[in-house]
């Protein structure tokens, strides 16, 4: 589960990060309050998807969780062979 975890952070974060240069790359050139409007309208939509991405692998952790969890359940009540 934290493998997923990691890698939800990770990918999140660069999205994150590539959403917040898009938005700030457009108006480096006037600077001041538009620069920071941007920044952290980027920054801002790029924290509520890159949420979404790490909320999405930490669901699939869980849900793999729940298999291996269910695989060895069955197995442990597997009558014996006599």
């Amino acid at each position: 589960m934290n493998k997923h975890l990691f890698q939800g952070l990770v990918c999140g974060g660069l999205f994150a990060a590539a959403i917040t240069w898009i938005a700030a790359s457009d108006v480096i050139a006037e600077g001041g309050f538009a620069l920071l409007a941007s920044a952290v309208f980027g920054l801002a939509a790029g924290l509520c998807i890159g949420g979404l991405i790490v909320a999405n692998f930490a669901m699939l952790a869980v849900e793999e969780k729940g298999k291996k969890e269910a695989v060895a359940h069955r197995a442990a009540e597997a009558p014996a062979a006599a």
